[in-house]
């Protein structure tokens, strides 16, 4: 006989690696939502998702549900009944319910909250509430995949770039799975309709660089500096302590905190160059964040100020230009800076000095070795152009020519006398 029991398990972070583990179960028989059994034990882990596990045949199955155990139990029950009918050949046709939009909405930010950082949590709830306001439909049975793929599109025409326009589509799309409780690749659209092509990462040259901070204040310069000699997150900047710092040793540590967790709950310590302890020394506190507005509070303006400062080397380089000349050097001086081109400069640097590829991996807090070879193409670019440069493309003229046995000068250009 088939075995037809669903299983829920919650997948978790357990030191370094992540694991499936059983969920700690409350008084009321249900699993509690930040709880796991780890070895035995009750651990909280408010991080991963919930899954439910099975066979079909031979083949076992983890399908991922999400943050809330009541979806889990329900998904569980769902499964082992269309388990149930398969096995006494009883024909399954799916259904979609018709559930409220924005009902759903609400309650999938709400779980989403727990488990995601709140720049997360802000990005999913301004793109459901956009295809929502885009697409005018009240229940999600409504919705299609035409509607996604026109979404995708709308958002292309408003300027939107391909894979933004891509990503937005497939969190709709992400969402639409989890409210419905399907399975991966069941939902209207899939990963290759979001493909985009991937662009080589853009990085500062040094002429621009040096532009830059020459007109920094002495605030932006620790800020900037920052973000380039240690290659951080726009995020992880704004959430680092005094305490991150450790002057004597020269690293620098990304924490979790109260309200910022690490991209893929990775925290790692960064080995930071004596130039940039210095910069930092000097501003040095006894506690609070490094970098704080005039109030105290956390610094995050850090993509507008960059922008702003960018302007003024416009204006500087045309400054005896007339009016339009002058604001179109603006806007496109401008369009060259952006915070994450210092991270992107950061990593191409460390490669061009011959630091190996999961040394730099693990300073850039890269999940795959992938994602840092991406900076390959540039960091080998100086290399490569020294070597093209270096190439021999034709044949050099001679020197001499022979004449018999003897070498005579070549000539290159003869003087006729007209005597």
């Amino acid at each position: 006989m088939a075995n037809r029991k669903v299983s829920v398990w919650k997948y978790v972070k357990v030191g370094k690696q992540w694991k499936y583990c059983k969920p700690v179960m409350g008084r009321n028989h249900k699993p509690k939502p930040h709880w796991a059994m780890v070895d035995g034990k009750p651990e909280h882990h408010p991080e991963g998702n919930f899954y439910i596990h099975y066979r079909e045949g031979k083949k076992k199955i983890w399908r991922k549900i999400g943050p809330t155990p009541s979806d889990a139990i329900n998904a569980a029950k769902v499964e082992e009944s269309i388990l149930n009918a398969k096995a006494l050949g009883v024909p399954i046709k799916p259904e979609i319910p018709k559930l409220d939009y924005d009902a759903q909405m609400w309650k999938f930010l709400n779980d989403y909250k727990l488990s995601q950082s709140l720049e997360s949590h802000e990005l999913m709830r301004q793109t459901l509430s956009e295809f929502r306001q885009f697409s005018k439909k009240l229940l999600l049975s409504d919705i299609t995949r035409e509607d996604l793929l026109r979404y995708k599109q709308w958002l292309m025409g408003r300027g939107r770039n391909l894979r933004t326009a891509g990503n937005k589509m497939l969190r709709v799309n992400q969402f639409y799975r989890a409210a419905l409780g399907l399975r991966p690749g069941e939902g209207l659209v899939t990963v290759k309709d979001g493909r985009f092509i991937e662009k080589e990462p853009e990085v500062y040259t040094d002429d621009e660089l040096e532009a830059f901070f020459m007109v920094c204040s002495p605030f932006h310069a620790r800020v900037f500096s920052t973000l380039l000699m240690a290659g951080l997150r726009k995020q992880e900047m704004e959430n680092l302590d005094w305490a991150d710092i450790n002057f004597e040793r020269g690293t620098l540590a990304i924490r979790g905190k109260k309200d910022f967790r690490p991209k893929d709950w990775e925290e790692r310590e960064i080995e930071i160059p004596r130039e940039l302890l210095d910069v930092l020394f000097s501003a040095k506190k006894n506690r609070g964040l490094v970098f704080a507005n005039k109030r105290g509070n956390k610094y995050t303006h850090v993509w507008d100020d960059c922008k702003e400062i960018a302007k003024k080397i416009g204006a500087a380089l045309a400054e005896t230009a007339d009016a339009d000349e002058k604001e179109r050097r603006i806007e496109e001086t401008a369009a060259k800076y952006h915070p994450h081109k210092f991270r992107a400069t950061y990593c191409t640097k460390l490669l061009q000095s011959g630091i190996d590829l999961k040394t730099v991996q693990k300073l850039m807090g890269h999940k795959t070795i992938e994602s840092t070879m991406r900076y390959l193409a540039k960091a080998e670019s100086k290399r490569v152009r020294a070597q093209v440069n270096a190439v021999q493309w034709k044949k050099p003229d001679p020197a001499t020519v022979r004449s018999g046995e003897v070498s005579l000068p070549l000539v290159t250009k003869m003087v006729w006398s007209e005597e």
